[in-house]
């Protein structure tokens, strides 16, 4: 019986890596200089009336005028970020299934630890600061952790 595999073409590696980049580039660039980050706002749905907002005020699915570049650059990373882990090699053989496999289960062990510490050490809106930086933190560990021992790897086997 021949298994599936539910990882993406090669090509979409570049493309993630193509994301991150731009992801970075604008995230810095809205830091720096706010009218960057100003001149995109729009309306969008929310869910929630959002921090300080009047309850009262708020019903299910109200539109709020919103600076997205936070939300461009959110999107940007998290498909950036799958497109890199979950894309396959040329050659995908099972050991490289088998470092794929180390690495990401390497990655959550690691990112559990540091919300354990984050959650027993920081508070207020640093630790909520900490708590968005995490999702993207397991695919980063992942990547770095992957590509590493992809690396190694192919250098014992090259000497």
């Amino acid at each position: 019986m021949m298994s599936k595999s539910y990882l993406f073409q090669p090509v979409f590696r570049k493309i993630g890596y193509a994301l991150l980049a731009i992801a970075l580039v604008y995230y810095v660039a809205c830091w720096i200089w706010e009218p960057v980050a100003e001149a995109i706002c729009f309306p969008m749905l929310s869910f929630t009336p959002g921090m300080g907002a009047d309850p009262e005020k708020y019903h299910f699915g109200i539109q709020i005028e919103n600076a997205g570049w936070f939300e461009i650059v959110m999107t940007l990373m998290c498909v950036g970020c799958v497109f890199v882990a979950f894309s396959r090699e040329k050659v995908e053989d099972e050991f490289i299934a088998h470092i794929r496999v180390q690495s990401l289960v390497w990655s959550l062990m690691v990112n559990m630890i540091l919300v354990l510490i984050t959650t027993l050490f920081i508070y207020g809106g640093s630790y909520l600061i900490c708590m968005a930086v995490y999702p993207f933190s397991t695919f980063l560990f992942f990547i770095v952790k992957y590509n590493w021992s992809l690396y190694k790897f192919r250098k014992n086997n090259e000497e």
